[in-house]
């Protein structure tokens, strides 16, 4: 059941009217939307603006926002702005910072909307929020320091995350955000992440009952999954190498970058797949990918490639709990071949997650 409208790419254009027979437009601008249900109990809130801090239409009020970081302080916002482009590949400033700066006034509209989209998060009400925090086109052009800006929007889950809102048919008795984001480095179909603020043991046991349910319905799309992955981490490792002149991690951290994180990534899922690597060559890494063509799709990972335990941290996620702002949240990162090939499947799946693990 589509309830949103996306582009060919997958980005959130705006909700149907089905979804408006059940739910009510409470905010609208060029960065994000906000809907509220009529029973009040349910919220959904999608990302229209790009999360790159270069990727942006000032004129238009579009600004390029990352609304799963922390809000910089003006000295930081601009030092982020002097740095661009090339600080898109320092983990400094793209894994802490929601935004960059060239001026205070353009600081201030900025800072602005990012208080704005978390008004809507934070409350004491009761309320389960579904959001999509990176659904937003992506329209920088690439360049050598990002040659793939379209994997870097989270396809697709604006147009799961609003179903979820739609047919979540629990009544709201607590504060709860569920953030939902796509992945093309997951080899699983799902990975749930505690925030550093959930259970390890439940998030352990609701993702084995998930796997249990659901894993012989996820390898119908297993071969098709596969191919995804590896042709888009072959992509970026060749990318790397050509780049790096290396694929050690060790040898990519000196220059702190974001290609170290992808490396990092891509050897943990396939550590989960019982494949390690070693040496770090190309032909390691191809050897090894390989290899999993006779594998099955695991179908569910917790706190293992995205934890989201230091976005929990700089979100400031147990203070806002001490304060009453919230009850608990919890992080979903969902293949993009199944979301956008098995969005029912996959909202069917994260309704079942989040009773299991709040109701």
């Amino acid at each position: 059941m589509k309830l949103v409208y996306e582009d060919e790419h997958g980005a959130y254009l705006g909700v149907n009217a089905e979804f408006l027979q059940e739910f009510v437009p409470k905010e609208s601008n060029p960065n994000f939307e906000v809907f509220d249900s009529r029973d009040n109990h349910r919220r959904f809130i999608a990302v229209k603006s790009s999360r790159l801090p270069d990727d942006q239409d000032l004129a238009k009020g579009k600004y390029g926002i990352d609304f799963h970081r922390a809000k910089p302080e003006l000295k930081e916002a601009l030092q982020y702005g002097d740095e661009l482009p090339h600080a898109l590949e320092s983990m400094k400033w793209l894994a802490n910072m929601a935004f960059a700066a060239s001026t205070e006034k353009e600081y201030d509209r900025k800072a602005a909307t990012w208080d704005n989209y978390y008004s809507y998060v934070w409350g004491s009400t009761p309320k389960t929020i579904w959001v999509a925090p990176h659904s937003g086109n992506v329209a920088r052009a690439p360049d050598d320091i990002l040659p793939y800006p379209e994997h870097v929007m989270d396809a697709f889950t604006a147009g799961v995350a609003a179903p979820c809102a739609f047919n979540d048919s629990k009544k709201a008795l607590k504060r709860l955000m569920i953030s939902i984001h796509s992945s093309s480095f997951l080899i699983t179909v799902l990975e749930l992440g505690g925030f550093g603020i959930l259970d390890e043991e439940k998030l352990a046991a609701v993702a084995k009952k998930t796997e249990t349910k659901y894993h012989k319905r996820a390898q119908k799309l297993a071969d098709e999954h596969k191919q995804s992955y590896f042709l888009f981490v072959n992509r970026w490792l060749k990318h790397i190498n050509k780049k790096r002149g290396t694929l050690n991690p060790a040898e990519l951290n000196q220059a702190a970058t974001t290609d170290r994180q992808r490396v990092e990534l891509i050897l943990k899922g396939l550590r989960l797949c019982g494949q390690e690597i070693r040496e770090f060559t190309p032909e390691e890494f191809r050897e090894a990918i390989k290899s999993l063509n006779k594998a099955e799709v695991p179908m569910i990972s917790y706190n293992y490639l995205h934890p989201a335990s230091h976005v929990g941290k700089i979100l400031r996620l147990s203070e806002k709990i001490g304060l009453g702002l919230l009850h608990s949240a919890l992080n979903i990162e969902c293949s993009k071949l199944y979301l956008a090939k098995e969005p029912e499947l996959i909202t069917k799946i994260i309704l079942d997650i989040k009773n299991e693990l709040f109701d």
